[in-house]
């Protein structure tokens, strides 16, 4: 579900009143676009497979072929949907105000199920982010999972709701909600670690290999069936927040795709994150930045269902 974020920056935000604007910014955008060109400064070769409206089709295309992203984008009718995000220099905080979309019809998922068949061959992870437009099928994540499964394509999922509550049955090889969207999903709390281990435990139950969690400033949890990984967020400037739990699934990639062993996938998840919390707006982490952090990052290790210390 491709968009167009209208990034606005003020000096402080004041509901209700007038607002004094630094800067706006207008970029294409969405959680798979983020994903991709995080990939893509990582020097991982990715495709960016989703569904293109025809009112600014050509200009996506233009977009992500300039970013040196393969676009597979179906056209259909309508336009992108946009975002506005307002984001509080002061305080550090991104107010977002997302639109759901243009409605589409049923035989255009069907048309762009039949285009991600063909792509399965050639993919060793399938990426599914954010939302999805009105329309189409709540179960599409699931569906899409369970063919890619098929093919023993990896499968991540960076969703909340009931999106990501379908997507659980085809039993994805990593989820990456943060700490709201868990509780959103599962309705169960997720304040604290312990319950945010439960929670994810509650996940691996149904088959889901990894969980990982951001929690913004107060770092990241991976859980295993074996073991829990956490990781305390690095100390920065963030200059912007734009894209920082995108880049973590790009962090985690780059980790599997290197040979890396469970144990650093969380470290390069916040080492990517990280680094994109260094750009203003909608710029992301690159590689060299995700790679002078790796060090940084300290991860604690204990067996699933010992005690936190």
């Amino acid at each position: 579900n491709p968009c167009v974020d209208l990034t606005v920056t003020v000096e402080k935000f004041l509901y209700g009143e007038t607002n004094v604007v630094l800067g706006t910014k207008k970029d294409f955008s969405g959680k798979g676009i983020n994903t991709s060109i995080v990939l893509n400064n990582f020097g991982l070769k990715n495709i960016s497979a989703g569904l293109g409206f025809s009112k600014d089709y050509m200009q996506l295309q233009s977009f992500l072929s300039k970013e040196n992203i393969e676009p597979r984008l179906l056209e259909i009718p309508g336009e992108l949907r946009i975002n506005v995000k307002i984001f509080d220099a002061s305080d550090k905080v991104m107010s977002e105000f997302n639109d759901k979309g243009t409605f589409v019809e049923d035989h255009y998922q069907d048309m762009f199920l039949e285009e991600m068949n063909s792509m399965f061959e050639m993919a060793d992870i399938l990426i599914l982010s954010g939302s999805v437009p009105p329309g189409i099928s709540r179960k599409i994540y699931k569906i899409l999972a369970q063919k890619a499964n098929e093919k023993g394509v990896k499968v991540i999922v960076d969703a909340c709701g009931d999106l990501l509550t379908e997507a659980l049955e085809s039993k994805p090889f990593l989820i990456k909600p943060n700490q709201s969207e868990l509780k959103l999903t599962l309705n169960m709390p997720t304040e604290t670690v312990e319950e945010i281990i439960k929670a994810a435990n509650f996940v691996i139950e149904k088959g889901v290999k990894y969980v990982c969690v951001s929690r913004g400033d107060k770092g990241a949890v991976l859980v295993s069936k074996e073991a829990v990984y956490l990781a305390d967020a690095l100390s920065v400037e963030v200059k912007g927040i734009q894209g920082a739990g995108d880049s973590m699934i790009a962090g985690i990639c780059y980790a599997i795709k290197s040979g890396q062993p469970e144990s650093e996938y969380l470290r390069y998840a916040v080492a990517a994150a990280t680094g994109s919390l260094l750009h203003e707006g909608t710029e992301l982490c690159n590689k060299k930045e995700m790679l002078d952090l790796i060090n940084k990052v300290q991860i604690t290790k204990i067996k699933n269902g010992g005690s936190l210390v």
